[in-house]
């Protein structure tokens, strides 16, 4: 008798705990806004091109490189709160006014920083400097390869910057 009341004891706290734990979750999964030091609302930040198409990129030819340029077309400065990349082959580095952050990785596993803290104000272009290297895979990385930027600004969903590279032996 006594073991079915601690069986039964423990059941119900375990369901307690699970319980508390799916509601206190649910609580955080409100979207969040940029947050500017002043305390204004979020601007819109743009990008003239999401995609891009390296071509045929040799494994032995070296890092290559593009830059997208993205603007803040709104009367509101906007805070980049992270940069992160798809892949450890792939890093991103910002640039603002000749100011240049990064490099940015791919997050946790040892890609380099993604938390980044940018201030892009209204009107401002931002250059983002993506470099790949076909190498990173080794052989095996031989063939179409897709890799992708993310810039994280608060809105619901991050930038999206993208390319393509077929990589050739």
């Amino acid at each position: 008798m006594n073991s079915i009341k601690t069986i039964t004891l423990s059941l119900i706290l375990f369901a307690a705990v699970i319980g508390a734990l799916i509601w206190f979750n649910g609580k955080n999964n409100q979207p969040q806004t940029a947050t500017i030091n002043n305390g204004g609302a979020s601007g819109i930040l743009t990008a003239t091109e999401t995609d891009y198409d390296f071509g045929n990129i040799g494994i032995k030819n070296g890092l290559v490189n593009h830059e997208y340029v993205l603007e803040n077309k709104s009367d509101k400065m906007i805070k980049i709160s992270e940069v992160s990349t798809s892949c450890m082959c792939t890093s991103a580095k910002v640039i603002i006014g000749g100011k240049t952050y990064g490099p940015f990785g791919m997050p946790g596993h040892g890609g380099g920083f993604t938390k980044a803290g940018i201030i892009v104000n209204p009107r401002e272009k931002v250059v983002v400097n993506a470099t790949f290297d076909p190498a990173a895979h080794g052989p095996a990385g031989i063939g179409e390869v897709l890799r992708e930027i993310y810039i994280n600004t608060g809105a619901d969903e991050p930038i999206v910057l993208g390319f393509k590279v077929n990589v050739t032996p």
